[in-house]
This record gives C-alpha cells, sequence and structure tokens, in this order.
C-alpha cells in the first residue's frame, strides 16, 4: 500500500504486472464456456437478451418526474422552495460580507 501512495499507479501496476496496461482478456477466456453456454441457451429458449430502446418513454419520464432539460442536463426546477432558499442564501451571504471588521 505505501507503494500507492509514494509512486503513480501506472508504474506499480507496470512493476507488478511486467506490463503497463490492464487487459480483462484471461477473465474472457475463462469464462469462454459460460459465454458460449449463455449464447447457446437463450437461442434455445428464444431468450431476448437487452431491453427495446423507446425514445418518447424518456421524454415521458423527464416531463412526468417535473424535470427540465439545461444545456443537456436534467435538472429539477427550481419551485417556489428553491427560490426562497436562494434568495435568503443570497441575501444573508451579502449581508455578511457587508460587515466590515475591526
Amino acid at each position: 500500500m505505501s507503494k500507492g501512495a509514494s509512486q503513480p499507479w501506472q508504474e506499480v501496476l507496470e512493476e507488478t504486472l511486467r506490463d503497463g496496461r490492464l487487459d480483462g482478456s484471461a477473465l474472457r477466456e475463462y469464462f469462454a464456456p459460460l459465454e458460449e453456454w449463455l449464447r447457446q441457451e437463450n437461442l434455445r429458449t428464444n431468450e431476448y437478451v437487452g431491453w427495446n430502446y423507446d425514445g418518447d418513454y424518456c421524454k415521458r419520464s423527464i416531463e412526468t418526474a417535473g424535470l427540465q432539460i439545461f444545456g443537456g442536463y436534467y435538472n429539477g426546477g427550481m419551485g417556489l422552495g428553491s427560490s426562497i432558499y436562494l434568495y435568503s442564501l443570497t441575501l444573508l451571504t451579502s449581508s455578511f460580507l457587508s460587515l466590515q471588521f475591526f
């Protein structure tokens, strides 16, 4: 653990594994028989893996939750309570900053 505090993790990784990159190929190789069995089982049972995309679902969910979109991000929108809180915080901060300390 002390090496992690004194050296960048990339150097410790290279020193430990004799390679400077992380690679998940050994895990994929180990679980390959399971992946193949799952693929065959899903084909045999007509199992659908994943989900169907419904673009309108997201739009309805946003509207139902009362969210607004600002610059590509969802925001809860400011209700009256949030506005009063923000106004009070601004007023309190400006009052505090206007005090002169000697």
